[in-house]
């Protein structure tokens, strides 16, 4: 159980973890793994995937190169000549080592529930937006070309959104497709692999705990429940990040009336009782 006295001070997201995205989506696949599997059928199993994608500028869009690693390797190399001495010819210098460090790759990671009595066919994969699945590029069609091989498959899908900026414009349910009395900050979308046209989103409002929503298995063995709040509460303790500094604003900032709901939240939060 976490540490209640570490414990953020928001009731469900904590809007300041969008700006620590990295670790929270590191921590989640495995917690959500974890949390999922009592739960489930003998024969089925949850299971953490990753590979890495490297974005080019490519004009006829080839497919995404993906790499299964545990280990991310930078070139390093000798300069072409030795760099001699200063100007002055009273102090040598060392010769350095030059390091190219290319762009960080987009780290892909999901948990997929697969039925180990039928050679680990995949069952539902469980997708948790990162900053990359929503932006325009490259990387966003290729998420798409997932979400169809996933319907092509009959792989149930559950997508779960706790970011606030980019907006879902370039996403399979958009902002628009939810009506606007049901728009929340945050959003789980679930297909069922047997009615691949039809999604279900379960709005996520920033101001109540995060509330649990459905996970489908077989389409005989029914669903299970992800209890969203309990993960989230615990990445905060497990990343230490008791350690962010509310004084100043979350990134992305909040709108106006979120943002005087959430001064008046982090001013009773820092009075002392």
């Amino acid at each position: 159980m976490p540490d209640s006295s570490r414990r953020s001070p928001f009731p469900g997201m904590d809007p300041y973890l969008e700006a620590r995205w990295s670790d929270v989506h590191a921590k989640m696949i495995g917690f959500i793994g974890e949390a999922i599997q009592p739960l489930l059928p003998r024969d089925l199993r949850a299971r953490a995937e990753e590979r890495i994608l490297l974005e080019t500028d490519a004009e006829d869009d080839p497919p995404t190169t993906a790499y299964r690693s545990d280990v991310a390797v930078v070139e390093t190399r000798s300069p072409s000549r030795t760099v001699g001495l200063q100007a002055s010819g009273t102090v040598a210098l060392i010769e350095p080592v030059v390091i190219r460090r290319f762009p960080t790759p987009a780290l892909d990671r999901w948990v997929q529930i697969v039925d180990v009595s039928t050679g680990n066919r995949v069952i539902t994969a469980i997708e948790i937006l990162s900053p990359w699945n929503k932006m325009s590029g490259r990387l966003n069609r290729q998420y798409h070309r997932k979400l169809d091989d996933y319907a092509r498959a009959g792989v149930s899908v559950a997508e779960i959104d706790l970011l606030r900026s980019p907006s879902r414009s370039r996403l399979a349910v958009t902002e628009a497709d939810i009506p606007p009395d049901k728009r929340t900050a945050y959003v789980a979308c679930v297909r069922l692999g047997w009615e691949s046209e039809i999604w279900r989103a379960y709005p996520l409002p920033l101001r109540s705990p995060l509330s649990a929503f459905p996970i489908p298995l077989r389409q005989a063995d029914g669903q299970v429940p992800l209890e969203l709040q309990p993960i989230i509460d615990r990445i905060y303790v497990a990343g230490g990040h008791d350690d962010i500094d509310y004084s100043q604003p979350p990134e992305p900032p909040l709108g106006p009336a979120d943002a005087a709901w959430a001064a008046d939240l982090l001013k009773r939060f820092s009075s002392p009782t």
